[in-house]
């Protein structure tokens, strides 16, 4: 009779020890799958909003801090800036060697000037960067799209009790309120936003800037190398990466991996024992059948074949579901953890099932080995 056909009949006669057996596999396997695809899904929702969510690279003019006094009389201190950043300093930085992995470069400029009878921070940005510099903004109404029209921060918009339809106006110059922005519990809810040209009319610098956020597309690159370039370019500023959130992040889901790893070690070293404790008592089951088969013409090498054979089959039919049932998790749990577009892991099932195969055949290993030592006699003395 053809072995593998052996092994199947042995399998259907004995479904209840076959069930128990890819128990194990099964549940290591799906557990491994699942917590492998979700850490991969959201390692890449961590690099894409790296990249989508605002800047990581801020410009600022340098200053230096000096202690004013006179003899032995402490006057404070004061900043004193080396140089002031223009219009013309974002061709500098666009220019670096790394330009192709910059993805914006927003200049912003800010004063001090009347609202409405109000003294308030003018926040500028060009209109068109908005989506790009702060895609978290949420407004009521919209935000400036043109010249002469602004938009007030929660706190300013109370302040001056204005809505979206609203007027605002500032040294003579009268600004329609096209929108108030949501909470952020940033400095911008008390400010005043409004185009950069606006906003340097009103300060009466019409090349300034005070400072620039670059967004670098860094999934891999190193920011350092960026901002070296950066500084270099513009040696009067002061040029500093802005990783702390993202970094701490990257650290949680570094911290998850960790934690799914020795989960799934823990089950699939359960699962391997349960495979070893399992072939090893049908083994001992057993003996009466193995012994007539080495009496009736079976070698050694048979036998071993018989018990790999069906622990093989057993083996791949729970890998395989354990992999398809960890992908589907991982697929549901995924919106739980941040990750907008869940897709199937296709490599962490792959392993598993072929972790699931060698975890079932090594566990064979054993008691195969003693199941093709078992001579006849033993096997007529069980009788």
């Amino acid at each position: 009779m053809n072995i593998r056909k052996l092994a199947w009949k042995n399998l259907f006669r004995r479904k209840s020890r076959a069930v128990f057996t890819g128990l194990g596999i099964f549940l290591g396997i799906g557990t491994f799958v699942a917590i492998a695809s979700l850490t991969a899904q959201m390692e890449q929702a961590v690099r894409d909003k790296l990249d989508r969510y605002g800047a990581n690279i801020l410009v600022t003019p340098r200053t230096e801090d000096l202690s004013l006094g006179f003899g032995d009389i402490a006057l404070g201190g004061t900043q004193v800036a080396h140089s002031r950043l223009t219009t013309a300093d974002e061709k500098a930085i666009r220019g670096i060697g790394m330009k192709e992995r910059l993805r914006s470069v927003v200049p912003f400029f800010m004063t001090a000037a009347d609202a409405s009878g109000k003294n308030l921070v003018w926040m500028g940005m060009p209109g068109t960067e908005i989506a790009t510099a702060r895609p978290w903004w949420k407004f009521t109404g919209a935000p400036f799209g043109e010249k002469g029209e602004v938009v007030l921060g929660s706190e300013a918009a109370a302040a001056l009790d204005k809505g979206p339809g609203g007027t605002v106006t500032s040294k003579g110059k009268t600004f329609r309120v096209a929108g108030v922005l949501h909470p952020t519990g940033e400095k911008e809810d008390g400010m005043v936003i409004a185009s950069i040209a606006d906003v340097r009319s009103l300060a009466g610098s019409p090349v300034g800037v005070t400072f620039f956020e670059v967004a670098a597309l860094c999934k891999d690159c190193p920011v350092e190398d960026i901002v070296a370039q950066i500084g270099d370019a513009l040696p009067g500023a002061r040029v500093s990466a802005i990783r702390q959130v993202v970094e701490s992040r990257k650290a949680a889901v570094d911290q998850f991996r960790k934690l799914g790893l020795g989960v799934s070690a823990i089950v699939l070293a359960i699962g391997g024992l349960m495979v070893f404790v399992t072939v090893m008592g049908s083994v001992q089951e057993r003996t009466k059948e193995i012994g007539v088969l080495r009496a009736v013409g079976f070698r050694r090498k048979a036998i071993l074949s018989l018990l790999f054979w069906e622990t093989g089959w057993v083996s791949l039919l729970s890998s395989v579901s354990g992999a398809l049932v960890g992908v589907a998790a991982a697929m549901l749990a995924a919106p739980l953890f941040g990750v907008e577009m869940a897709e199937a892991a296709f490599f962490p099932a792959i392993l598993g099932v072929a972790i699931g195969m060698a975890l079932g055949l090594l566990g064979t290993i054993p008691p195969a080995r003693r199941a093709a030592a078992l001579s006849p006699t033993e096997a007529i003395r069980s009788l």
